[in-house]
């Protein structure tokens, strides 16, 4: 299920929505009150004043619905329009001897485009709906019992029906519209021993009162989703002139230094940092500091094969599961991905080789160990450099790979969600306060919506739809850490589109439940002005054991030179004490 993605129905004082499908909408005289009767009741008892009308018709496939659109849509003058087709256009009638859905999965994909695009042209918002499945009785079974259908398997009629749920997930993201996904809610339900789907059925295929209901509330809830804002209302603090609180940590006249991310070591002092020479790509640099950040060393000796990296690169500590070996470990990406390992804390360092047939982008955006001990790591592609050859497709296809020997090799990645509509990248981690829950913040490089979040309770082997976040955490590439108070910081590029910051490196302030619940947060922090574009803020963030933030970045922080590196020192009780005096 995702939210919709033009305004709810919180905007007007009253309303007009029509239920537009075939019998599953339909009125049944087996049913006390179908979803569309539901939802205006729940909706009119949340206090909006909204009229649903129910323009479902028994047997109808979407070239049926097409000849009546204008009729029995169009002409309510809607504000938002329901639609659920599905079940009869994938219908193949074997008992007629056809041997093809009554509607082609083309001509059904054209029908759910022509309504989306119509109403799309007169702003009326738009939800699909993905048919729920059937299951054989005997009746049906005589009828419909024989190829392409498999009457062995108890849910053998949707052998059809899957592929027009997927024309109505797709047809849902490419025409921005808001999707209620009834078929995996079902699939959900039968998934839970003493919950089977079959228990929301009037009979094989029609939903019941339960059913009805379990669809009502959810398009309830979907449509009074608020709308999400693009700027944001909490304070802004600025230690953008706070020279107390900024570190200088390399500068080469004339020399492009970025991208650096950095690793706090177990005595809680010393800082390891690597960045490329370069906009991403060129040289690594690696340096150290003994002292939380205050002082940093000079440059030190790297392998040769640091100097070929292509990548912005990124390093991570990691520890051995069975033997508690301690180690480092850095990566650089596009393809192929290659890994350096550390086992002394960073005084000597292998070579860059070679991971996997594979490759990415900022590879990897996290290494995040689990309960188990393996750990996780995520990365994302545009289709350029996960395979050999690859080209750039328009598509931003997210990635999970996992290691089970303390990151030394890794397994082959697997996609976890992909998409055009809104371009999903650089994940940033945090594990919610009671280690149940993990939460990937997302980069959205289409920069047409927010930043995302995706949540995981099963320890990164599932993960939620992306959802939007706050205009007060849209930017890129998220790094937090967790203060003693459990309170959030949380570093990126400032990219809200409604900000006064816009392309600096900010800070933001709130609590793991605001992210949770979609609140803005405490305050905003302007760690330093970037003086040329967006071209800054790929940071390192670490908290010391006395509660000193220490977080890295690169920016174009002095006026027509290039960039170089910084590091911003302080504690949220300095924050604090700022925001408290104005």
């Amino acid at each position: 299920m995702t939210s919709l993605l033009l305004a709810t129905v919180l905007t007007a004082n009253s309303q007009t929505i029509v239920a537009f499908g075939d019998s599953t909408t339909a009125l049944r005289n087996s049913v006390e009150q179908v979803y569309a009767e539901r939802l205006e009741a729940k909706l009119k008892a949340s206090g909006h004043n909204v009229k649903v009308i129910n323009a479902g018709i028994g047997g109808n496939n979407t070239d049926h619905a097409r000849a009546r659109f204008e009729r029995d849509v169009l002409n309510h003058d809607p504000e938002t329009v329901i639609i659920q087709f599905g079940l009869n256009d994938s219908a193949v009638d074997v008992w007629k001897g056809a041997q093809r859905p009554r509607v082609s999965q083309e001509r059904f994909r054209e029908n759910l485009e022509l309504f989306c695009s119509e109403l799309k042209s007169r702003n009326i918002r738009t939800v699909l709906m993905t048919p729920n499945p059937g299951f054989w009785t005997h009746g049906l079974a005589e009828r419909y019992g024989k190829a392409p259908y498999d009457v062995n398997d108890r849910w053998g009629f949707n052998l059809l029906v899957k592929d027009y749920v997927e024309t109505v997930r797709s047809v849902a993201q490419s025409s921005e519209t808001g999707l209620l996904d009834v078929y995996k809610i079902y699939q959900e339900r039968d998934a839970a021993s003493d919950l089977s789907a079959t228990d929301l059925l009037v009979d094989s295929m029609h939903p019941n009162d339960s059913g009805h209901e379990i669809v009502a509330s959810a398009l309830a809830e979907l449509l009074q989703d608020p709308p999400v804002n693009r700027g944001y209302s909490i304070p802004n603090i600025d230690l953008d002139d706070k020279t107390e609180f900024h570190v200088v940590v390399d500068k080469e006249k004339g020399q492009y230094l970025g991208h650096p991310t950095t690793v706090l070591l177990e005595d809680g002092k010393t800082i390891l940092t690597v960045y490329p020479k370069g906009h991403g790509r060129g040289g690594i640099v690696y340096k150290k500091s003994t002292d939380g950040g205050k002082t940093w060393s000079d440059r030190l000796p790297i392998p040769e094969s640091w100097l070929t990296s292509r990548e912005v690169p990124t390093m991570h500590r990691v520890i051995g599961p069975i033997t508690g070996k301690k180690r480092l470990i850095m990566w650089s990406g596009l393809y192929p991905a290659r890994l350096a390992v550390s086992e002394d804390d960073g005084d000597s360092w292998s070579e860059l080789e070679i991971a996997g047939d594979w490759g990415g982008i900022v590879v990897m955006g996290f290494v995040h160990q689990l309960k188990n001990g393996h750990y996780m790591a995520m990365f994302h592609d545009d289709g350029r450099f996960f395979k050999k050859g690859g080209k750039r497709t328009g598509v931003f296809t997210l990635y999970t790979t996992f290691s089970k020997d303390g990151g030394l090799t890794w397994s082959y990645p697997d996609a976890i969600w992909s998409g055009s509509d809104v371009h999903l990248c650089e994940p940033g981690i945090i594990r919610s306060p009671d280690s149940n829950q993990l939460c990937v913040l997302l980069r959205e490089n289409s920069r047409t919506k927010n930043s995302h979040v995706i949540f995981s309770d099963d320890e990164g082997q599932s993960w939620t739809e992306p959802k939007e976040l706050p205009g007060s955490l849209t930017g890129d590439r998220h790094t937090a850490v967790y203060s003693q108070d459990g309170r959030l910081f949380i570093s990126f590029r400032d990219m809200a589109h409604d900000s006064p910051t816009r392309g600096d490196w900010v800070g933001w302030v709130g609590t793991y439940e605001d992210i949770l619940n979609g609140r803005e947060g405490q305050y905003r922090v302007r760690l330093k002005d970037n003086t040329k574009g967006t071209d800054c803020a790929y940071p390192g963030v670490v908290i010391l054991p006395d509660n000193t933030i220490v977080t890295t970045t690169y920016g174009h922080w002095d006026e027509g030179e290039q960039p170089y590196i910084r590091t911003v020192r302080f504690k949220l009780s300095d924050l604090d004490r700022i925001a408290e005096s104005g």
